[in-house]
């Protein structure tokens, strides 16, 4: 079938207006998405239209010379697709082979027409470099992942080159050379559609990608989430926890002191003497809960120290076997020569005796295992975002105390509620339990990592921080003799108006005169007025108005020397930093008894003037660190 010259005309505009409007969609999606193989596409396109137009002249006008040029529009066909290629394949342009490729077709092209050798081996072999080219950018492509449109492209671009390797052997027969040609456009073509299919498949990519790291960021969002509220729900039960323990150590102290002056009122075999010394046991059971609500609320009285972290465990041996019941065996596996860890020994006695019983409880009535384990670990980010108490703490060197047991284990939401106060899954369970522990390990900034699933046991590992600390050595008072009955004058500051009389009458039966203030703003209107007139400061810290330090720091500002004594129903160890080296400045924490504080108003009083009470205060403290003993400062 031959083809006249109207057909292939038409023909030639029918395919120049689809390469149009192939170029113009890929040039217009390259500016919507900025995929840069887009662009060097439509430029590909481009070219390729240019190659098939030349390639059309030569059957109406029959210039071969225009072949010449038809091949050299195909090279930069294969260039650009080479290019665009090489970007999908992630790999670097390599520009020495595009100038190889181009200056070998050059030299071909050059002998062909010099040498006037224009038969159709000679053109097939000036089209050789760019096939090459060409396929060796096709074997890369697809080594990466065969999406559909990566292996329609490659198998539209090898029927490309097939193509061009038989057109020229087909320019004898002008009906196959243009059916030939006009099938190459198509192929063209339908490579331009490949690449915005590949678009497509890129996007479709990175909207999986970002959905999924939406999805991550969503919940990541919902753990910091529940992490903050968890954090404001442990510091909302922390600040009730410590304003109920604050309030009743003040009525506490009201009931130990009153109490204690009651029983010195009466005779010694009086049988009052029993129920008052019964109402004093209660109180003191009291004051035990108290302390652990403070421990829970973070502001327990803990006294920090070089600490051996396996000696600890070692020294509660004998109290850890008490309540380990005969069933269950204990293992121990403490580690030895350990780094020392800042910590106070009776609050991670605290936490090994909870744990235990903790176990204890877990593996209930049946024969069972308890390791108790010591020692130096690494801990890695996994282990620490999905531990407890992890805020502000960073991969590393950590000293721990693991507790395991074969117990009946704990599912998710029983682990979440672990720690909250009271809360128990026993029906005779009571108290804090554990959540004093959380107290604890905060205060010690530490973490827990809890590993437990039901039915296979608990592992609650505890890790301390390691640290290179030295802690000043603890002297202890020696014994005096009895304290001398001494008299004074007095500003006793306390909001609550039971602690006023309870110490106004202590103080008073001692000799000393009162005067008392109801707040902190009275408190220093009296150092103002007549404050070189007291022998003696006795404040309460926490106070409306104006705190208790404040005051203190009006009395030293005044340049003010007599003693003082801060009180407080919290262990204010903010309040001990500040006083540690004011050799006449003393720390009592509610409840205290009566002999306590007789004790340290009279050492107070004593140590500053053994004579009259007012010569200056004493230098020449043992210790020589600013600190008196553990007595008289009870912290």
């Amino acid at each position: 079938m031959q083809y006249t010259t109207q057909e292939l005309l038409i023909g030639d505009a029918l395919m120049t207006c689809v390469y149009a409007l192939a170029i113009g969609s890929l040039l217009y999606y390259h500016k919507k998405l900025e995929y840069g193989y887009l662009k060097l596409g439509a430029f590909a396109l481009l070219f390729s239209l240019l190659s098939e137009l030349l390639a059309s002249l030569v059957l109406h006008l029959g210039l071969d010379w225009l072949l010449l040029l038809s091949i050299g529009a195909n090279l930069l066909f294969t260039l650009f697709m080479y290019v665009i290629l090489q970007r999908l394949a992630e790999r670097q342009v390599s520009f020495s082979a595009i100038v190889v490729t181009v200056v070998a077709s050059v030299v071909l092209s050059l002998l062909v027409v010099t040498t006037g050798f224009f038969a159709e081996i000679g053109w097939m072999i000036v089209e050789v470099p760019g096939a090459i080219l060409l396929i060796m950018a096709i074997a890369r492509l697809l080594q990466t992942r065969r999406t559909p449109g990566v292996v329609s492209l490659t198998t539209l671009l090898l029927l490309h080159v097939a193509g061009r390797a038989a057109i020229h052997s087909l320019s004898v027969d002008e009906s196959l050379f243009a059916t030939v040609l006009f099938f190459g456009g198509v192929v063209d073509l339908l490579s331009g559609c490949m690449l915005a299919l590949i678009c497509a498949e890129r996007l479709m990519d990175s909207l999986g990608a970002q959905s999924d790291e939406l999805m991550r960021f969503e919940q990541e969002n919902r753990r910091l989430e529940l992490q903050f509220s968890q954090a404001q729900k442990h510091e909302s039960l922390g600040v009730m926890a410590g304003g109920i323990a604050h309030d009743f150590n003040n009525m506490l102290t009201s009931v130990l002191g009153y109490t204690s002056l009651a029983l010195k009122k009466l005779p010694a075999d009086s049988d009052v003497r029993k129920d008052l010394y019964m109402v004093m046991s209660g109180a003191r059971q009291a004051a035990d809960l108290t302390s652990q609500m403070l421990v829970y609320a973070g502001k327990g009285a803990i006294e920090f120290e070089s600490v051996d972290l396996s000696q600890v465990v070692d020294n509660m041996a004998g109290l850890v076997n008490s309540i380990v019941p005969r069933k269950i065996h204990l293992v121990n596996k403490i580690g030895r020569d350990l780094p020392l860890i800042k910590a106070d020994s009776v609050q991670l006695g605290q936490v090994v005796m909870n744990l235990i019983a903790n176990s204890v409880d877990a593996i209930e009535n049946r024969e069972g295992i308890i390791e108790i384990q010591t020692g130096l670990s690494e801990v890695n980010s996994e282990v620490l975002n999905n531990s407890r108490f992890k805020d502000g703490h960073e991969p590393g060197a950590y000293i721990y105390l693991r507790v395991t047991d074969t117990g009946v284990g704990m599912d998710f939401d029983r682990i979440e509620r672990i720690f909250d106060p009271f809360y128990s899954d026993k029906q005779e369970g009571k108290g804090l339990g554990l959540s004093s522990i959380s107290g604890i390990v905060r205060q010690h900034k530490g973490f827990v990592h809890i590993d437990s699933a039901p039915d296979k046991g608990s592992v609650f590992s505890v890790y301390f921080p390691v640290i290179s600390y030295r802690d000043v050595a603890n002297f202890s008072g020696a014994a005096g003799s009895a304290s001398p009955r001494l008299k004074g004058r007095v500003l006793l500051a306390d909001d609550d108006p039971r602690i006023r009389g309870l110490i106004a009458s202590i103080l008073e039966g001692d000799g000393f005169a009162i005067v008392d203030a109801e707040d902190g703003r009275e408190a220093t209107q009296q150092v103002t007025d007549s404050g070189a007139t007291f022998d003696l400061f006795v404040i309460d810290c926490t106070m409306p108005k104006m705190s208790g330090t404040d005051v203190y720091r009006q009395i030293r500002s005044s340049g003010l020397k007599a003693p003082v004594i801060l009180i407080s129903g919290y262990h204010q160890e903010q309040v001990i930093n500040d006083i540690s080296k004011d050799n006449d400045a003393y720390f009592i924490k509610k409840p205290f008894g009566v002999d306590e504080l007789v004790e340290t108003v009279n050492t107070a009083v004593t140590l500053r003037n053994p004579v009259s009470g007012n010569a200056s205060p004493r230098n020449d403290n043992p210790r020589n660190d600013g600190l008196r003993d553990n007595n008289p400062r009870k912290y």
